[in-house]
């Protein structure tokens, strides 16, 4: 070999070290702008968290009605027919409004709804052990 192919040899060397070296430099900066995207990282969370909460309080609701009596149940629903006859106008007006509201965001609501229910169903299940 000569001078020249060695110093040729060099340099393509020295190139495909480069080369490397700039692809793990990029490969570096993807993942720190993955972890810099703090927002959405966060969207992520957000709708994993949802997601659980919706599983959760969907879980719970059909736990609570399966377990609720078929007499129960019908109470419950003339009990709601006579509390909206009663209920004056504005706190109809009034309680619409929240319901529009809680639409509008539904994950607070969700999760107080799964709060309430897993409430409902831990005194059941204490009142039923004291037999």
């Amino acid at each position: 070999m000569t001078g020249g192919e060695k110093e040729n040899e060099t340099v393509a060397a020295a190139r495909a070290r480069v080369e490397q070296a700039r692809e793990r430099l990029g490969e570096t900066v993807g993942q720190l702008a993955d972890k810099a995207d703090l927002k959405g990282r966060a969207q992520e969370k957000t709708a994993e968290i949802t997601t659980n909460v919706q599983q959760a309080a969907a879980r719970t609701a059909h736990a609570v009605q399966d377990h609720t009596p078929e007499p129960v149940r019908e109470a419950a629903v003339r009990t709601a027919h006579a509390v909206q006859e009663h209920t004056p106008e504005p706190v109809r007006q009034a309680a619409a409004k929240a319901a529009s509201a809680g639409r509008a965001r539904p994950g607070p609501l969700l999760v107080a709804g799964a709060a309430a229910a897993t409430a409902v169903v831990v005194v059941r299940r204490r009142r039923a052990r004291k037999g």
